[in-house]
């Protein structure tokens, strides 16, 4: 079954994953911050129709699912995990208010994943309260 889910962290959690290359090593450094009692976002199975939608889009969009750090890909098709800290969350928010939900709505129509877009409202909240905070993203998905 596939998931997917967005935590709020500290920015100085970037510490934890900083030189760290592998997914073991990522996962490792989750286990170490308890990312569970971090406050999230439920995304459910809708991140990789989201990723297909921002791929082409200029930065900042296109940084939401390839975050400032990022664990590399293997061959057991283990989780997604990137780190966005808080720089970047306020310009992808930023960018997001700029371009408004219909822009958004048009770029999953046209990769034929228009049903996913439910997530964009609790998405975008959720986005906007981390910037107001000052606090970083960590985004975990796959499955």
């Amino acid at each position: 079954m596939s998931f997917g889910t967005f935590y709020r962290v500290e920015d100085e959690v970037r510490s934890a994953f900083v030189g760290k290359i592998s997914k073991s090593e990522w996962y490792d450094g989750l286990e170490e911050i308890e990312i569970q009692n971090f406050e999230s976002c439920d995304a459910e199975e809708s991140i990789p129709a989201w990723v297909l939608a921002l791929k082409k889009e200029d930065a900042p969009l296109n940084m939401l699912f390839q975050g400032e750090l990022r664990a590399e890909q293997n061959e057991y098709d283990d989780p997604d995990v990137v780190f966005l800290g808080k720089e970047l969350i306020r310009a992808i928010v930023s960018e997001i208010e700029a371009k408004g939900k219909p822009y958004f709505q048009t770029l999953l129509d046209g990769v034929n994943c228009l049903p996913d877009f439910w997530l964009f409202d609790s998405m975008v909240k959720f986005l906007i309260e981390s910037a107001e905070k000052d606090e970083a993203v960590i985004i975990m998905w796959g499955g």
